[in-house]
């Protein structure tokens, strides 16, 4: 990028991009970005589905309910009671993880779901992730769920309930120390998991004392590890639901279906995937997808005149809670954990770059994947060239007025209030930017020195919604031009 004095550095480390790569080199060129902008778009919507099992009277629904931060009476809780008051499964919403479904599944060992029965009743397949619930002490049962799960190849947390009645009871002896009774129970736990190699989160609660034990610690542990639970069950459940017996893919599906996890669209999209990129594959490709998206660098430019106030207002978008301000240079990008993996780029002196050639600026412009274009003077128009050029490169952008502060300080002897001012500002830019045939939508009024008055929380706003949106389009197609790139430099070597 010689043009504008700086080079925008590699979006996803070389590692992930030689996995990706590899894993998709078999992939028809012209399937890779709508392939994976339409995965990457389910995959944000789908719903992951924790199953809350073990035996009948072990709290189960009690648990669910303090996970849902509920009283047992309260309006949307999970039914208690000291009989057997779950008879099919009934699904309940996360309340602090929108992806995520809780599913309370009927106890085990009772005359409605004995032990034999019980998972094939259950239908272990249809769910993502299993809290077992275990109480007083490890069971038989307890480790068939647990045999289960792991066939699965499922992951699960141990979860044993009650401690604080346990702890009650065992106050009595002599010799009795809360944190010996409690290391016995984990204790206890561990033996028999061990004993199978298996090493889950185990987690000792009270479902009605969760201020003290481990409630808290399973509620952050869980909350922490939803994002990579996410990705090992969104790629098994590809796999199970377009691959081996046709009878549990048919029960896989009709449950998705019915339960809103996914909807007709979604499945036809996901088969398409599997399609394109080979289902026995699909693992490998899905992971090392999400894994590289992870590490994909977002370049949002913020683009104006010079004076026109690019740096002050990047400054301001990336002011830290303090209020703070980072530091900008023109040659290196800036950062804020705001904005996760996002590079915002201040390039000022457009005037002189387009006076040079304005289509010599597409390919400059391509290295960006958002545009904050500034407005300042309509007679120069440079921010409507801009949205031309960056329309061309079918990406988005928004509109930005700065010093409207200025703007309200050179009407202020007119007999109007400040927002008939800004209501006819907003109108004029509106009018100008139809006349330009470019896209109005979206326009920020800004004073950068008090960015809680006029737009700019709404622009904050703004960014924060369509940034995570964009990402998406704009990961998909630097991985298909860096296959093509590649591909192409292997068929020179060929040639040669």
């Amino acid at each position: 990028m010689e043009n504008i004095g700086f080079t925008v550095p590699q979006k996803i480390p070389e590692e992930y991009i030689n996995k990706i790569t590899e894993a998709i080199q078999s992939t028809k060129l012209e399937n890779i970005p709508q392939q994976f902008m339409t995965l990457l778009k389910v995959y944000d919507q789908f719903k992951l589905d924790v199953a809350v099992t073990g035996d009948s009277g072990s709290g189960k629904s009690t648990l669910i309910n303090a996970l849902l931060g509920l009283e047992a009476d309260a309006k949307g809780a999970a039914p208690t009671g000291v009989v057997e008051t779950t008879m099919k499964p009934a699904v309940y919403q996360h309340p602090n993880c929108s992806q995520v479904r809780l599913w309370d599944l009927p106890g085990m060992g009772t005359p409605s779901f004995t032990s034999k029965s019980y998972v094939e009743t259950m239908n272990f397949n249809l769910y993502d992730m299993f809290f077992v619930v275990i109480s007083e002490r490890f069971r038989e049962n307890n480790m068939l769920l647990i045999d289960e799960i792991h066939k699965q190849n499922k992951p699960f947390y141990v979860i044993r309930t009650k401690v604080d009645s346990d702890l009650r009871a065992q106050s009595r002896k002599h010799n009795f120390t809360e944190t010996g009774v409690l290391s016995e129970m984990r204790d206890e736990c561990l033996k028999y998991l061990e004993e199978k190699n298996l090493h889950p989160h185990i987690f000792l609660v009270s479902a009605h004392n969760t201020l003290n034990y481990e409630m808290q610690k399973l509620m952050d542990t869980f909350k922490k590890e939803v994002p990579e639970l996410k990705k090992k069950v969104f790629a098994l459940f590809l796999v199970n639901l377009f691959s081996g017996d046709r009878r549990k893919q048919r029960t896989m599906k009709l449950h998705a279906l019915q339960s809103g996890k996914i909807n007709d669209k979604e499945v036809l999209d996901l088969k398409d995937f599997c399609r394109c990129f080979d289902v026995s594959n699909v693992t490998d490709t899905l992971t090392t997808s999400l894994e590289a998206l992870d590490h994909f660098q977002l370049d949002v430019a913020i683009l104006g005149e010079t004076g026109s106030g690019v740096t002050t207002l990047l400054n301001c978008l990336i002011r830290q809670q303090d209020d703070t301000f980072c530091s900008v240079l023109t040659e290196m990008p800036a950062t804020s954990p705001q904005y996760p993996n996002v590079r915002f780029w201040a390039v000022s002196g457009i005037e002189n770059i387009i006076l040079n050639s304005l289509e010599s600026m597409t390919e400059t412009l391509d290295h960006f994947d958002f545009y904050v274009l500034i407005v300042t003077e309509w007679k120069k128009a440079h921010h409507i060239d801009l949205a031309r050029v960056v329309q061309k490169l079918r990406k988005q952008y928004t509109f930005v007025q700065t010093k409207t502060d200025c703007h309200l300080q050179a009407q202020k002897d007119l007999c109007c209030s400040e927002t008939e001012i800004l209501d006819g500002l907003r109108a004029q830019c509106a009018e100008e930017l139809q006349r330009a045939e470019v896209d109005s939508s979206q326009l920020f009024l800004v004073n950068c020195l008090d960015r809680k008055k006029l737009d700019f929380v709404g622009l904050e706003s703004v960014l924060g919604c369509n940034l995570d949106t964009i990402r998406r389009s704009a990961f998909a197609y630097y991985v298909d031009k860096i296959v093509r790139n590649r591909k192409q430099a292997q068929s020179s070597c060929q040639i040669l």
